[in-house]
């Protein structure tokens, strides 16, 4: 806690020093992108368990992304950034057939969050590089389900829900196509997202996330 109140602190004081010495100008961006998630701890453990026995496993940790940035230039170099960012879903799939057993297990991730960015610009003509540090509750629900033809097995469905701070760093550039609109490229990473066991299960994961987006500038 003592942690954020000091970033917080932070930001509001170089927002602050900022807008005394500069004109504030803002953008918005919408992006849609390709998000890839890593295997977390559990599902790793999981595959390994059906693996040794026989078993098959397959996962899908790619997924469509989006987000919406609402940023404020405070500075030739800096930009202040509240963004809500969907990184999409990840699923996961284990199945044993040995007959007269057939099992099968599913788990499946989906994340979304708010948060903000600090984001140092460095302007080229009509180009615009930058790199980016910031901070998000992300939330991850999970959901997992197990079934058997096997009646003293019973079968397992559950929900679970995780909100866990996570820090992210990103680069990217934009296009200046008009003196209003740019057209913007990103990669950032977020990690640690569900970074808190739920019911014993370790939930912990980062994701990529490569995007690209439209900008107006106001």
């Amino acid at each position: 806690m003592l942690k954020k109140a000091l970033l917080a602190g932070a930001v509001l004081g170089l927002a602050a020093t900022a807008v005394q010495a500069n004109d504030i100008s803002g953008y918005a961006t919408y992006s849609i992108g390709h998000a890839m998630a890593d295997k977390p701890k559990t599902v790793k453990e999981i595959e390994s368990i059906v693996k040794s026995i026989g078993g098959q496993t397959s996962a899908d940790r790619s997924s469509t992304g989006h987000k919406v940035v609402v940023g404020f230039k405070v500075h030739p170099y800096i930009a202040l950034e509240a963004q809500y960012i969907d990184l999409g879903s990840s699923n996961y799939k284990a199945s044993f057939s040995e007959p007269p057993v057939n099992a099968n297990s599913k788990i499946n991730l989906k994340t979304q969050g708010f948060g903000g960015n600090v984001v140092g610009i460095y302007p080229i003509d009509d180009f615009t590089v930058f790199a980016k540090a910031g901070y998000h509750a992300m939330r991850t629900k999970a959901s997992s389900t197990f079934h058997s033809n096997v009646a003293s097995i019973a079968d397992i469905s559950e929900r679970k829900t995780v909100t866990k701070w996570a820090p992210s760093v990103g680069i990217g550039a934009s296009y200046d196509m008009t003196k209003e609109l740019a057209v913007v490229a990103e990669y950032e990473l977020y990690k640690g997202v569900a970074n808190k066991k739920v019911s014993g299960d370790n939930l912990k994961h980062d994701v990529d996330f490569v995007s690209v987006g439209l900008r107006y500038k106001f």
